[in-house]
């Protein structure tokens, strides 16, 4: 039997209607998303080939730069298209276009890509930000084992889906990502995740919260907002209130709906429509097989959402 559905904290949001107001010029940007040019430039052929006379190894001298290999990745998961598919396209791309270049392999992409490890590009380069908000979400794996799990019975493992992580700043750019086990908790990787990220303001679901996440938070210099659970565990110094337990009793004495008000909660909701956007964008599914090169997949997905998200975002208004 299905459980009831929850009643909304507030009914404004009930019959709450928003308008774009900048459609022509957001319309406009939708469509840009699906030009070639998106991602290829006019000085692609520029640094294509791997330069082996000023850092020459021994054994096999490599062919294609990391650079080509990180635009044909790009090209990849801009269309979400199949390696075999990705070298075809882009072969009669350069073709039409009169380049005297090729695209690797198929095989080659998919050897290189694991020895990538590509970073996250900087959006704010520093610059303080108001606030972040962070969530994760799972994003499943190409497999074929439950089919046959289901077929011939539970000798077969089903391969279970990736968890990813995403930070968002207050303007709505992705700073930050992470892909992990399905299994790991959300906490784990806050430290990793803040590195270079400089903010007042850390806004999470009570999937983050605990006592020790208020520590490292405040340690840093950063104001906690993590929704308090409806109950929790009293501290060890019962006869010394934390932060986190001040937050829960008002939370119990007010209620939730007067809490999210205090804090302005509603801020963290931008991390939930840029997964909203990257699920819609690149589907819910990897392209990839392995590890590495499912971490390298997340993170130019995410710096091609940033770049979409640049060149257009739409302005809405609430209209009642």
């Amino acid at each position: 039997m299905r459980s009831p559905k929850k009643k909304p904290f507030s009914d404004s949001r009930i019959n709450s209607k928003f308008k774009v107001k900048n459609w022509p010029k957001y319309n406009d940007s939708l469509r840009r998303r699906g030009r070639i040019d998106f991602m290829i430039s006019e000085n692609l052929c520029d640094g294509w080939h791997e330069d082996n006379h000023s850092n020459r190894k021994t054994g096999r001298q490599k062919t294609y730069s990391d650079q080509a290999i990180i635009q044909v990745l790009q090209i990849r998961c801009l269309f979400g298209l199949k390696l075999r598919q990705t070298q075809g396209f882009l072969d009669c791309i350069f073709q039409m276009c009169g380049l005297d270049i090729k695209c690797p392999d198929y095989t080659t992409i998919s050897k290189r890509s694991k020895k990538l490890n590509i970073k996250f590009e900087p959006v704010r380069n520093g610059e303080e930000v108001n606030h972040v908000a962070i969530d994760s979400s799972g994003i499943q794996t190409y497999t074929g084992n439950e089919w046959l799990e289901n077929k011939h019975g539970k000798q077969y493992i089903r391969r279970t889906w990736k968890k990813i992580h995403i930070v968002v700043d207050d303007k709505g750019f992705i700073v930050a990502n992470a892909t992990t086990e399905h299994n790991v908790d959300d906490r784990s990787q806050v430290s990793e995740l803040l590195t270079d990220i400089n903010t007042k303001e850390f806004l999470a679901d009570p999937g983050y919260d605990g006592e020790s996440m208020y520590q490292f938070l405040r340690g840093k210099g950063i104001k906690p907002t993590i929704r308090p659970p409806n109950s929790h565990a009293a501290s060890q110094a019962a006869h010394v209130k934390t932060e986190r337990d001040i937050e829960v009793e008002y939370q119990q004495g007010n209620g939730y709906q007067a809490w999210r008000v205090k804090n302005n909660y509603g801020r963290r909701e931008s991390v939930e429509n840029t997964f909203f956007r990257f699920k819609s964008s690149f589907g819910s599914q990897f392209l990839s097989r392995g590890i590495e090169n499912m971490k390298n997949e997340i993170t130019i997905k995410c710096q091609l959402l940033n770049k979409m998200f640049h060149i257009g975002k739409p302005i809405s208004v609430r209209t009642c």
